[in-house]
């Protein structure tokens, strides 16, 4: 951590950081810091920067108390965020918070801010991803949690919220045919792709229209030492299909389920939805949802380390493309791209193997 961050979040907790971790950044700008100090609480009885969690109801009171502790004074916890105003939207980041917050969802508090600097304290959610519950004893709990505050965010009001549009939607469609094919494997996309592409798009604009956290996967979703999840990577959130969030839980870039989990945890968020969709309507929007979303991704992995230089997601390139082979093969909108699909896989695949990205 910078001098000038920590003598900041020194000032602003009033009392000194016993430790700091760095924590991992996907792809952003931003960097955090998982800090641990002394209890704030003075001899006095006053109390200095509220550390107190108040984003999971009923407790509204409970200390962080997810760090390290001493033999003489147990360690609070809190996060740092340093986002670089002019590279990151904390304008949206601040937006959001209030509204996800506001409706009672598990999101960090906001201790304290410099906004002109684009420093944040924030309450700590937890230090384990939910990646890290999978295959555990604990999965089965942990994603009825992750299905439970999806159906919460899809109750939310939001009008201020901006649509995720026709326009958008292509854009992003567009950085797979852009970054992946263009400029990384040089080639057009396939005759057929067109096609597929607008009846993604149609099925997204189709679905019923909600309030999605749009990146809502293992690695933005936190578990505490309590068991309780917290949500973060909230600030992209738009009006949206009822289903993007679930396909961003269960066609996971970096987690694989087998056909029947996803089926079942389909189920169980069917079941719970204000929608009334069917199972086979549910199925048919989730996959094509699920498969946009995929799209995405792959040409985002491809720009960060093309335009970036961070070749950290290239590895999932191949899994979310057998993935996408999963998807394409029951629809009769995108069958056609099978072959194609695993071509791109093997040149992926080989191109990685020989070590040249």
């Amino acid at each position: 951590m910078d001098p000038d961050l920590a003598a900041w979040v020194a000032a602003s907790v009033g009392t000194p950081i016993e430790g700091v971790a760095p924590l991992r950044v996907e792809a952003s700008h931003r960097r955090f810091y998982r800090i641990w100090m002394a209890d704030p609480a003075r001899p006095d009885g006053r109390v200095g920067v509220s550390l107190a969690r108040n984003s999971f109801p009923p407790e509204p009171s409970s200390r962080l108390e997810d760090g390290p502790r001493t033999a003489e004074r147990p360690l609070a916890s809190a996060v740092v965020m340093a986002s670089p105003p002019a590279l990151e939207r904390n304008d949206a980041f601040m937006a959001m918070q209030r509204l996800f917050s506001g409706a009672g969802l598990p999101v960090p508090e906001i201790i304290a801010m410099d906004a002109e600097s684009g420093y944040f304290l924030l309450s700590d959610l937890g230090e384990r991803h939910l990646e890290e519950a999978y295959g555990g004893p604990d999965e089965g709990r942990a994603l009825e949690l992750a299905v439970a505050n999806l159906v919460r965010i899809q109750a939310v009001e939001a009008p201020a919220v901006a649509p995720y549009n026709e326009t958008r939607l292509r854009d992003e469609l567009g950085i797979f045919s852009e970054w992946f094919l263009g400029r990384w494997l040089g080639e057009a996309a396939d005759p057929g792709a067109r096609s597929a592409f607008e009846a993604l798009i149609d099925n997204a604009l189709g679905q019923p229209q909600c309030l999605i956290h749009r990146d809502y996967h293992c690695r933005n979703l936190l578990l505490d030492s309590q068991g309780r999840l917290g949500l973060v990577d909230f600030q992209d959130a738009l009006i949206g299909p009822a289903t993007y969030d679930l396909a961003c839980l269960l066609w996971d870039c970096y987690h694989s389920f087998a056909e029947a989990a996803l089926r079942h945890w389909q189920e169980r968020y069917r079941v719970q939805s204000r929608f009334g969709f069917t199972a086979h309507a549910l199925a048919r929007a989730l996959d094509l949802t699920g498969l946009q979303r995929q799209f995405k991704a792959v040409g985002i992995f491809a720009r960060l380390w093309l335009r970036d230089g961070k070749a950290s997601h290239l590895g999932h390139i191949p899994p979310v493309l057998a993935a996408m082979r999963r998807i394409v093969g029951a629809y009769a909108e995108t069958r056609h791209l099978s072959a194609w699909l695993e071509r791109l896989e093997g040149r992926v695949a080989a191109a990685l193997k020989a070590g040249a990205p």
